[in-house]
């Protein structure tokens, strides 16, 4: 990392354990000493990856000038690392871009998440599957689409503040289950209700991709981000 660099970070250690100390008291700070760093250096513009969670217990569409209300400690320590971090590249005239990230799935999520479950209730022929009610509103988005957006921004001189990073598509986790079992051509049925709702999360909420679906128009190629809704 040199003077005129531009910097992607989509660091963040020991997830989820959403509700641990170590968000604010490690993470957090670690975190901040790095952009202290690399703003000093005079790198030109810092990507940073923050998080729906950002935005609490707040349901439908979500635009980036909404408040922010965390209340979990990832949330909180990520909600608290963009404001420092955006004064901070103020001081140095430092490109800042924070893009929240919604629900990302695919290639490298973590086994024990959703999906990754179900894929291994479907290779080992189960019959059902236990999952919560479903009817939770989600925004899904793949995960190379995530990455696609990460560089397109930083490749962008309009991706600057912060940026939701989502499909725009609001659908039901069952809705979404459901799709993946008929895709695997599979038979395994979904047990609802096992699983309780959980308390750090809304309802129903998905991200309004307005602004980023101006900076992928604005960059001239085309590509499956494009269709955002």
């Amino acid at each position: 990392m040199s003077a005129g660099d531009k910097v992607i970070f989509l660091s963040w250690q020991n997830l989820p354990n959403y509700n641990q100390p170590f968000h604010i008291t490690h993470n957090l700070v670690k975190s901040l000493e790095f952009f202290e760093y690399a703003t000093a250096l005079g790198v030109s513009k810092l990507v940073i990856a923050g998080t729906c969670y950002e935005y609490g217990l707040q349901n439908g569409e979500i635009r980036e000038d909404a408040p922010t209300y965390p209340i979990n400690s990832y949330a909180v320590a990520k909600d608290s690392l963009r404001s420092l971090t955006e004064s901070l590249c103020a001081c140095h005239s430092t490109a800042f871009a924070w893009l929240r990230i919604f629900y990302p799935y695919g290639e490298g999520q973590n086994p024990n998440s959703l999906l990754p479950s179900l894929a291994r209730a479907i290779e080992k022929g189960e019959k059902s599957f236990d999952t919560s009610q479903g009817d939770q509103i989600r925004d899904f988005i793949r995960v190379e689409d995530v990455a696609e957006a990460f560089v397109r921004v930083t490749d962008s001189p309009l991706g600057k503040g912060t940026i939701n990073v989502g499909s725009g598509n609001p659908v039901s986790i069952r809705d979404f289950l459901e799709a993946y079992i008929r895709e695997k051509d599979a038979t395994i049925q979904l047990n609802l209700g096992v699983y309780p709702r959980r308390a750090d999360e809304p309802l129903a909420f998905w991200a309004n991709c307005s602004r980023l679906k101006h900076i992928l128009l604005e960059s001239g190629s085309s590509t499956h981000l494009d269709a955002l809704t």
